[in-house]
């Protein structure tokens, strides 16, 4: 990677944990099962028809939902923040979040509701970024990760071969000024994913929050996989500008 170009810092993980002895055992805190319904937490999306995007067939239903969620966040974060985080609140009891789904176990969160209020200011008061387009390079990208790591108990931003992220982007193609990389482990829908990245518990720099908000990225790729040890990992790269190699 010439030094000439500007990169974003590789950003911290994701770091929650389950207050439950199945944390020791890798239990991912959100299952598919106990009666929690698979398509997220049964909040009234508010998008339309039109919002769906079509002819990408790279992506599975639930990688282009995450495509779907972090763009209905960026057209207007002070709604999404009404609309998905504040029904939040209510979930807390300390530290320990209790997700709307039928399931008893709970997460343990390093701040507990001060992170959720914190997160809720700050979509309040941020403009609107342009929409992100999908982009395959960089889906091939993360995907990569989801695979390398999938079958092992690892986690990071290097793959279990080595590879860095900027190394897997430009595997795929070129990127023109900067790129970044969001991964989470153990959530399962669009939904918790977001939510999740965006409240940032734990990171000091809300580094996963600042690139789904960072307006100068125009191009995403998505990857959802299985996870050895936390049974799910979502890989999200970012680019301001990427044009994917022909293959």
């Amino acid at each position: 990677m010439p030094r000439s170009r500007k990169t974003t810092a590789i950003l911290a993980l994701l770091a929650l944990t389950l207050a439950s002895k199945e944390a020791a055992g890798g239990k991912r805190p959100f299952p598919d099962t106990d009666g929690y319904p698979r398509q997220g937490w049964g909040f009234d999306t508010g998008a339309t028809p039109g919002d769906r995007i079509t002819g990408v067939n790279y992506l599975s239903p639930d990688e282009l939902e995450v495509l779907k969620e972090v763009n209905l966040l960026r057209r207007d974060p002070a709604g999404y923040a009404r609309l998905r985080l504040e029904p939040l609140r209510a979930c807390y009891l300390g530290k320990l979040f209790f997700h709307p789904g039928a399931t008893p176990v709970p997460l343990r969160t390093r701040e507990g509701v001060a992170a959720l209020d914190e997160c809720i200011r700050v979509l309040e008061n941020a403009e609107p970024a342009p929409p992100l387009s999908p982009s395959d390079g960089l889906s091939l990208a993360a995907r990569e990760l989801t695979r390398e790591q999938g079958a092992t108990t690892r986690t990071g931003h290097v793959g279990s071969h080595g590879s860095t992220m900027p190394e897997r982007i430009e595997r795929y193609g070129q990127w023109r000024s900067s790129i970044a990389e969001n991964i989470s482990y153990g959530l399962q829908t669009p939904r918790e994913i977001i939510a999740f990245l965006l409240i940032d518990d734990g990171v000091s720099n809300r580094g996963h929050r600042k690139n789904l908000l960072n307006g100068t990225f125009n191009r995403i790729g998505i990857s959802i996989g299985p996870h050895r040890r936390h049974n799910a990992m979502c890989v999200m790269d970012f680019a301001a500008g990427y044009t994917t190699k022909k293959r």
